[in-house]
């Protein structure tokens, strides 16, 4: 018995050894939503708290997910170049009924409050500059 459980450390140590000379491996984020950390991320955090969910966490949209729940937002022309007023009026009064102001085939938008999304310009300015790039 303990023949075999010296051999079973050699070897646990072996394998240390080839490991401790390899690269480490990187690997991606469990949770892509999770809150990002640093310096002014406030907006991203509420980005990804309140939209994320929908849009994707870094505003790619759901095109190739199942359920499609909404369009992408990084590289959305609406978003891009409509006057901040139009996204505010979106964000605060939702869409909803068969009359859309930009796709025809995603389900209906929630309204958010002011109790959701407290500061809705920083929240805008995020959407058309940093979330864009």
């Amino acid at each position: 018995m303990k023949a075999k459980a010296g051999l079973l450390a050699m070897g646990f140590l072996i394998g240390m050894g080839a490991m401790a000379g390899s690269a480490p491996v990187v690997a991606e984020p469990i949770y892509k939503s999770a809150p990002v950390v640093g310096e002014n991320q406030n907006v991203r955090n509420l980005f990804r708290l309140r939209c994320g969910s929908c849009h994707g966490p870094d505003g790619e949209g759901t095109d190739h997910d199942y359920p499609q729940l909404a369009p992408a937002l990084k590289g959305n022309p609406f978003v891009q170049h409509s006057p901040p007023a139009a996204l505010i009026q979106v964000i605060r009064k939702g869409r909803t009924g068969t009359q859309r102001l930009y796709h025809e085939s995603y389900p209906n938008m929630p309204a958010f409050g002011a109790e959701a999304v407290p500061d809705v310009d920083a929240l805008v300015r995020f959407l058309q500059s940093d979330l864009q790039r």
